[in-house]
């Protein structure tokens, strides 16, 4: 796995670094289009909003979209900023943004998201149970 955050808190507790750990595999698998794995980071419950959808996503959604997507997208670079991890027992709730280049047959993308996720500690790795994201440019312009 190439490294995905160049920057991290120093002081983050082992649990913070392990959900960290488990998000960056997140990201790297579907960088790498390896969609199967990386829906094992996603709960079978899983709930959320996404800049791609006006109706709230979920796994079964993921599965379809991600899938189409890795295959006409490809991330040239990636850079994860973490905000913050707030841990609750067995959950997590992660704000971080992620800037990406991306190629596709529309052209060259550079795309700003902001994330909130919560995050269950697993079996094997942490798991995202619920997701909201939004374009920062979208956000920004309004």
């Amino acid at each position: 796995m190439s490294k995905l955050t160049s920057n991290k808190p120093q002081d983050w507790s082992a649990d913070q670094n392990s959900v960290w750990e488990s998000l960056e595999k997140h990201w790297d698998l579907l960088i790498s289009k390896r969609v199967g794995e990386f829906i094992e980071y996603i709960h079978p419950q899983m709930t959320g909003y996404g800049h791609e959808s006006p109706l709230p996503v979920d796994r079964p959604w993921l599965e379809k979209w991600v899938g189409f997507w890795t295959e006409s997208t490809d991330i040239v670079i990636c850079e994860l900023k973490p905000v913050g991890i707030t841990i609750h027992g067995d959950i997590a709730v992660v704000q971080y943004f992620i800037f990406t280049i991306e190629k596709s047959p529309r052209g060259v993308r550079h795309v700003i998201r902001r994330y909130t996720m919560t995050w269950l500690r697993g079996e094997k790795h942490w798991v995202v149970i619920a997701s909201h994201n939004n374009l920062m440019n979208e956000h920004l312009a309004s």
